[in-house]
This record gives structure tokens, C-alpha cells and sequence, in this order.
């Protein structure tokens, strides 16, 4: 399963509140996928092997959406995601329907060792436009051997999560830098890997 990336680098794969709230949950066993204590007391079982809760989205009438990261399997060559569902939407899907998302990080060509990957990701009030968001600054080497830049968004509005890619002026990371100061936004630090064979 590719992991779904910003549209602009399709041609490199198939498809491209706080944590503290619902405390770091982490799966002990990388061979037993991931609970989820929620705020009501109820558990909810993930499809996520080794997961990590990084934090939530805020919703109005509905659970939030829990920002997760993991694999959908133990012993293979998938590389850790990032995740973002609520239980409200039902029971995760299997690893070819659930959506995932880049980890941040570099990654390289796991053949060649060459960078073909970049991203930083961000989440909370990170950018005016883009309120209770995940944002990917990423660049990704194109099928035309150059590097592109990209900022995608995950959002929840109306309590759907909308995920895009911003388009004309990108955001400058200054104005997320902006936001990490003043508390409204987090970094989530990133990883560096080869692709996935």
C-alpha cells in the first residue's frame, strides 16, 4: 500500500486538544495493535501495530480526531505513518483502504540510498487560514529528476476531515514558526528511512 502524499508527488508513489488529553497511549507490543482510551472511558481498538497517539483535531459533536501513528502489519517492509481518524466514523479500515499519511522526515530511495523525499509536519492553529489542522511542508524529487515543493493540509471543518493541497502562494514557514511560539501549534519531529520496497 503506498502512503498518500500531496497530488504533486503522485509520480513517486501509488497514492499519495493535545495528546495529553487522552495520555500517550503506545501499543507495548509491537505484535498487538493500539487501544484508545477515550475521554468517556470507552476503548477503541485500532488496526495500528506499534501506535503512538501525536495528538488530536478538535470536533463539535463528535470524538476528536486522534492524530496516530503506526503500521497495519508486524513483520513487513511498511514504514511508519501517520494516521488521523475518529472513532465517531467507525472502526479503521484495512491496510488498503485506510488512509495514511507521510511521516516526516527523509527518505530514501531504499535501492539507490538517494533522498527522493522530504517533509516537516505541523499541527494545531499552525496557520491563520488552516485553523485545528495538520500541515506537510514537503518536497519530493519528481519523475523529471527535479525537486518540488508542496504544503498539504489535513483539516477538520464541520467535523469531516478535509485533506487538500494548497495551491498559488504556499504558506511560509515562519508564519508556523509564528504559531509555535505563541503555543497555538506543534511540531512533530521527524524520521529518517528508506522507502518502502
Amino acid at each position: 500500500m503506498a502512503i498518500c502524499r500531496s497530488l504533486l508527488f503522485i509520480a513517486l508513489t501509488v497514492c499519495t486538544a493535545t495528546a495529553q488529553q487522552v495520555g500517550e497511549q503506545r501499543t507495548t507490543s509491537t505484535d498487538v495493535a493500539g487501544v484508545l482510551n477515550l475521554p468517556d472511558g470507552s476503548k477503541f481498538k485500532t488496526t495500528l501495530y506499534g501506535m503512538k497517539v501525536i495528538g488530536q483535531l478538535r470536533t463539535t459533536k463528535k470524538v476528536p480526531y486522534f492524530i496516530l501513528s503506526g503500521t497495519t502489519c508486524t513483520e513487513c517492509d511498511e514504514n511508519v505513518s501517520i494516521y488521523i481518524h475518529s472513532p465517531s466514523d467507525g472502526p479503521m479500515q484495512n491496510e488498503a483502504e485506510q488512509r495514511r499519511f507521510a511521516y516526516p522526515g527523509r527518505e530514501t530511495d531504499y535501492e539507490t540510498g538517494q533522498p527522493v523525499y522530504e517533509a516537516k509536519m505541523f499541527f494545531g492553529n499552525c496557520l491563520a487560514a488552516h485553523l485545528n489542522a495538520v500541515i506537510w511542508f514537503e518536497r519530493g524529487l519528481g519523475e523529471d529528476k527535479k525537486w518540488h515543493s508542496a504544503v498539504s493540509v489535513a483539516e477538520v471543518k464541520d467535523d469531516k476531515l478535509l485533506v487538500s493541497e494548497l495551491h498559488g502562494q504556499l504558506p511560509k514557514l515562519t508564519e508556523v514558526q509564528d504559531a509555535i511560539r505563541n503555543g497555538n501549534c506543534r511540531k512533530l519531529p521527524g524520521i529518517d528511512g528508506p522507502s518502502e520496497p
